[in-house]
């Protein structure tokens, strides 16, 4: 502890104390002062001595807390104490500091530390959370209520702003919650609330923790169950190809959705394409830039005509979407070539000729048929 003084006022230390957050501390002696001359009550009387002393001097107390008040200076046979009262909103250890000023001459004297305030955190405690439902991909939001021993903020309609929230989501995520309030109910007067997207796991439930500290290193957890159902798939329009018999060909044989959006991934799903012609192959899901799927797959048609798809998709948490597509294979000429027309080997014309014994001679004008005679 250390003092300023000036050559008359000297400031010493007054008394330590601990209180509880929230509650008054009234007329605590915090320092002590004398001054040259000493003015005594068996000189004034006791009244007087004091409405002397309020004129003399002037203490303002340093709670340490950032909150100074003006204390009251009472007489003595002794050195003078200085009293105050003042209430600490929050529990910690504060060191009080005094200055006094003398109103006549205006010397002033400076106590550091003159008095210790210990004060004691009066705690919380939890409320029950209700449950909450969602989908995944969709923001799910929880809301926690506490209650909060302390009265120093209730009393104002406010929430103590030391508090701090944090909230595990029970996916291996955890965030700081959101909003810290006062609810204005008669069982709490601390409402924590966040909110979240999951990605549906297998069991679809977890166990969320709302934990709330304060500033005097005090928390206290509250817990609920987040119930996440399996987005919807969304099968898109029935694709249709043409292929080539006995030819591989790649083909986008359906397109879907997932309501998780963002969430999914291609390593979410796996699909099956049955061709339409009694076999069957898994397909290759990728995703396109507006966020949907493709499903794709390489096949060799051995006959003609119209084949029937149906493709499988599967999510990670077992929703299935079944959706068709339709495949049309020309048939191929016999020889499983197209073939050019048949050439007759000697013109048509001459055939005819000999068939019937007719000579052909030539004239300017065309062919005449000439019927030979026998011999």
């Amino acid at each position: 502890m250390a003092f300023a003084r000036t050559p008359e006022i000297v400031v010493t230390a007054g008394q330590d104390f601990t209180a509880n957050e929230g509650s008054q501390v009234s007329d605590q002696i915090v320092a002590y002062f004398t001054d040259e001359p000493e003015i005594t009550r068996p000189q004034l009387g006791e009244q007087t001595c004091d409405e002397f002393a309020a004129i003399a001097w002037t203490a303002t107390i340093d709670w340490g807390d950032g909150s100074t008040s003006t204390g009251v200076i009472h007489c003595a046979d002794g050195p003078y104490p200085i009293e105050g009262t003042h209430t600490y909103k929050d529990s910690d250890t504060f060191h009080i500091n005094v200055t006094v000023k003398d109103n006549l001459d205006q010397q002033t004297a400076e106590g550091t530390d003159t008095a210790t305030a210990t004060i004691n955190d009066l705690g919380l405690s939890a409320r029950k959370a209700a449950d909450v439902t969602g989908t995944e991909g969709t923001k799910v939001t929880v809301k926690a209520p506490f209650w909060d021993n302390n009265p120093a903020y209730d009393k104002d309609g406010q929430v103590d702003p030391g508090l701090t929230a944090t909230i595990d989501w029970g996916d291996g995520t955890t965030s700081a919650a959101e909003k810290i309030e006062w609810p204005d109910e008669a069982d709490q007067n601390v409402l924590v609330s966040g909110s979240h997207v999951y990605d549906a796991g297998i069991e679809g439930s977890y166990t969320v923790k709302v934990t709330l500290h304060d500033s005097g290193d005090i928390q206290v957890s509250s817990t609920l169950k987040a119930t996440i159902a399996d987005a919807a798939l969304t099968a898109g329009a029935p694709k249709s190809f043409v292929a080539t018999a006995s030819q591989s060909s790649s083909q986008v044989v359906a397109s879907f959705s997932d309501g998780a959006g963002a969430q999914a991934a291609v390593a979410d799903f796996t699909a099956t394409i049955k061709w339409g012609d009694n076999t069957t192959s898994a397909g290759t899901v990728t995703k396109t830039a507006d966020g949907k799927f493709d499903v794709s797959g390489s096949h060799t048609y051995a006959t003609s005509g119209t084949k029937t798809l149906s493709i499988t998709v599967v999510d990670e948490e077992g929703a299935t979407l079944t959706t068709s597509a339709t495949a049309t294979v020309p048939a191929l000429p016999t020889t499983g070539q197209p073939q050019a027309p048949i050439q007759p080997s000697m013109p048509l014309l001459p055939l005819l000729a000999l068939a019937f014994g007719l000579a052909i001679a030539a004239s300017g004008t065309g062919l005449i048929l000439v019927r030979r005679s026998r011999p």
